[in-house]
């Protein structure tokens, strides 16, 4: 590859004249560095910071004025910065040839470079080529080698596995032969031996079954016999007992099933229970359930309440608060000394009853002729209860039912 020589550096450049006298630093430097043949770009920036110092300089003479007292060694010093400057130009030209020259030599070498690369790239392949055909080589020798190693080894583990297989069904066969042999020998003994054990149990069995059949059978017996008796005296003693006081006891369960509607009213009778008629002499327990929903909310307070000819039981009377949902009415009553066909009475109550096909369940059953209790709590302890008023909203002392 070829390359352009460097340029010299040095300046072709006359000796300094002198001045008389050199007060400024910038122009010594300049001095010095053209004395000592420094670098060119040094050179030219003190050159150039020279000529803007001296042109400061001479704007700020009063030049008209003064102009015949200007030195000739300052005249003789304009012409040397002028002359260097023609030197440093001539130079700075030699230098631009120089790297012309240089990109050319170097557009040519890279062309010679491209072309050393690619000639070294195709060597490169070819080298590649030639091994990966020996390693091809290499392979298929080392394949065959290891296929013929392998053919070998089978055919021999084939014909020793073909005698071990062999030697292997004969040896098994006899053990086979000789098991089964043990096998039907000692199955015959132990066949024989259940047998006999299964006679034996058997009779053994069938003996004390009956014996025991025959325990059991004359135990029942006298269980069953004593115990027709003792039922016998128990019933016959009970029904003594309970003849006074359940003989021709009245018992009772009406249901209504139809649905009922309603549209207020005070006292007003919904229906009658059942269709038969207590007996004031009588007592009796009651029970009655159904079920309502209220469709209207009113004012005035909302009652059910049982009615017979005496009045309303107490005990009966429910208060009803109305939220438009399916209620419940239930009471179980102990009663006496009323008479009549017992009725359902409301008080504004606006709605339906077995709405959902539901029944109004009625329940009657007298009870025996023995003194009828029936208390109520006032917190602390019991007293009688009020059976009778007069007047549907008598609430006092019973509770109030909320849906």
């Amino acid at each position: 590859m070829n390359y352009p020589n460097l340029p010299n550096s040095a300046l072709e450049i006359t000796e300094q004249p002198e001045v008389k006298e050199i007060t400024n630093e910038l122009l010594k430097q300049l001095q010095n560095a053209l004395n000592s043949n420094s670098l060119f770009t040094e050179q030219v920036e003190l050159s150039l910071k020279g000529i803007v110092r001296i042109l400061e300089v001479l704007l700020s003479l009063d030049f008209f004025k003064n102009a015949n007292e200007i030195d000739s060694s300052l005249r003789n010093s304009i012409e040397w910065l002028n002359n260097a400057g023609d030197s440093l130009k001539t130079k700075m030209k030699e230098y631009e040839g120089f790297f012309s020259d240089f990109n050319t030599s170097m557009r040519t070498n890279e062309q010679e470079v491209t072309n050393t690369l690619n000639a070294n790239t195709e060597n490169i392949k070819s080298e590649i080529k030639k091994l990966e055909n020996q390693i091809i080589e290499a392979t298929t020798r080392l394949l065959t080698s290891y296929q013929i190693f392998l053919n070998n080894a089978r055919d021999n583990a084939n014909h020793q596995i073909t005698e071990n297989k062999t030697q292997s069904l004969e040896a098994i066969t006899q053990a086979k032969t000789t098991a089964s042999n043990e096998i039907s020998e000692k199955r015959t003994q132990a066949i024989t031996n259940i047998n006999e054990a299964k006679e034996s149990a058997t009779t053994q069995i069938n003996a004390d079954k009956t014996q025991a059949l025959n325990n059991i059978t004359q135990e029942k017996n006298q269980a069953t016999s004593e115990i027709i008796e003792a039922k016998k005296t128990a019933f016959n003693e009970l029904l003594e007992t309970l003849k006074p006081k359940f003989s021709g006891l009245f018992a009772g369960v009406y249901y209504i099933h139809n649905a009922i509607y309603i549209n207020g009213g005070w006292e007003q009778k919904v229906k009658d229970l059942s269709d038969y008629a207590l007996d004031k002499s009588k007592k009796y327990e009651i029970e009655v359930f159904f079920q309502f929903v209220s469709v209207k909310s009113v004012e005035a307070n909302v009652y059910f309440g049982l009615r017979t000819n005496e009045g309303f039981l107490k005990e009966s009377i429910q208060k009803i608060t109305h939220k438009y949902v399916s209620q419940v009415y239930y009471k179980k009553l102990l009663v006496e000394s009323v008479s009549g066909v017992l009725s359902l009475y409301h008080g504004y109550f606006y709605g339906n009853v077995n709405y959902f096909n539901e029944a109004i369940i009625t329940s009657i059953r007298e009870l025996p002729n023995d003194t009828l209790l029936s208390k109520l709590s006032n917190g602390s302890n019991f007293s009688n209860a009020t059976m009778i008023t007069q007047n549907l909203n008598d609430t006092t002392g019973i509770t109030t039912t909320r849906s």
